[in-house]
């Protein structure tokens, strides 16, 4: 049940993230960086619904801070990441919303299993 939850908040955190993007290339900006800060966007509240939602994570303020922090650490990685697909596949493919789309696809599955055993670990 997990991976369905999962992928539930993944799309509604993408639609945040893909629609924020859209903006961000409307308003003038280079594609790697709308899509840096419409990863920053949709990571603040995929963060907080795969804590509640996805995996459940019931825990004191301390172990709240080193979740963030681990997960602020696997976005920081992420974003640049799918930064550097997304520039590689517009040298293929002209279209920035189609690139960021086949990108943030290829980063997908790298993301959950990173969340599910980074992330939210449970304690031993």
């Amino acid at each position: 049940m997990t991976p369905v939850r999962y992928i539930a908040v993944q799309v509604l955190a993408y639609a945040i993230d893909y629609g924020s993007f859209a903006a961000f290339c409307f308003l003038g900006a280079a594609p790697w960086l709308a899509n840096l800060f419409s990863k920053v966007l949709a990571g603040a509240v995929a963060f907080q619904l795969h804590r509640r939602f996805t995996f459940r994570v019931l825990s004191d303020r301390s172990e709240l801070r080193r979740q963030a922090l681990r997960y602020t650490g696997l976005l920081l990685l992420n974003a640049p990441l799918t930064s550097l697909l997304l520039v590689g596949i517009l040298t293929v493919v002209t279209e920035p919303l189609l690139a960021k789309l086949l990108a943030d696809v290829l980063a997908v599955a790298v993301t959950y299993a990173l969340t599910k055993t980074v992330v939210f670990r449970q304690s031993l």
